[in-house]
C-alpha cells in the first residue's frame, strides 16, 4: 500500500508527519514544561497534528508549556 504513495500524496503525507514528529519530540525535550502541561500538548497535536505542532512552536515553547497559559 505504502508503494502506491508518489507525487502528491507523499508530500502531503510528509506535510503532515513532519511538524507531528518535530513537536512531538520538542514537547518530550522541553525541560520548562511539567509532565501535565506536555501530556495536554501531546493530547493537542494528536487531535489537530498540523495546527497542533503549529501552536506548539508558537505558543507552547514560549509560554512554559500550558496551552491555556498564553490567554
Amino acid at each position: 500500500m505504502v508503494s502506491g504513495l508518489a507525487g502528491w500524496h507523499l508530500l502531503i503525507l510528509l506535510a503532515l508527519v513532519i511538524p507531528f514528529v518535530l513537536a512531538a519530540v520538542s514537547i518530550a525535550r522541553n525541560r520548562a514544561t511539567t509532565g501535565t502541561a506536555k501530556a495536554v500538548w501531546v493530547l493537542v497535536i494528536l487531535l489537530f497534528p498540523l495546527v497542533g505542532a503549529i501552536l506548539w512552536f508558537l505558543v507552547g515553547r514560549r509560554s512554559g508549556g500550558d496551552p491555556a497559559g498564553a490567554a
